[in-house]
């Protein structure tokens, strides 16, 4: 049985939509963006969650780290503070299979070790893919020290981001 503050688990359907809350709470702590990018992002928090319900029924895993110390929230959850999911990638050119899609920690947690094992749980050491925001220092030397490297490939980012890129990392 796990032990300790901060504990993985895969997603149950009820935690779906805290969990897509929880990612919206961690671009709020993270990314520079103005108030009405987070609006956005916290307007489609419930479609997100329906999004990925049904991925989970077609037996992609949701990865989520509940706070055990925590008082549970209204709801009778733990609060969620991280969430990861990889799936095989739907980008032609893709440089392998998988895609890391999503990994977020809030800060409360980020230096705890968790990290380390929410990522072994959704991708263990197979070869793959993520996108990162530029210069968001801290995740880019995570995703060094498991192995990542940006191979050059940029996004441009639009919908009120713009002037910011995304940039592709690969594990071979």
């Amino acid at each position: 049985m796990a032990t300790g503050r901060f504990r993985i688990k895969q997603a149950a359907p009820e935690e779906l939509l805290p969990a897509a809350r929880t990612v919206a709470a961690c671009w709020r702590e993270t990314y520079p963006f103005a108030e009405a990018v987070f609006d956005m992002k916290d307007a489609r928090t419930p479609q997100q969650a329906e999004g990925w319900d049904l991925r989970s029924q077609l037996g992609e895993y949701f990865w989520i780290v509940v706070d055990h110390e925590a008082e549970p929230e209204p709801d009778g959850l733990r609060p969620i503070v991280g969430v990861a999911h990889a799936a095989v990638s739907e980008d032609k050119d893709a440089p392998t299979p998988l895609l890391l899609d999503l990994m977020y920690l809030r800060q409360l947690a980020q230096g705890s070790g968790i990290a380390d094992r929410l990522i072994e749980m959704a991708i263990g050491d197979a070869p793959a893919y993520l996108w990162v925001l530029e210069r968001n220092e801290r995740a880019l030397a995570f995703y060094r020290r498991h192995g990542f490297e940006l191979d050059g490939v940029r996004k441009p980012l639009t919908g009120g981001m713009e002037g910011w890129d995304d940039l592709r990392m690969v594990r071979g």
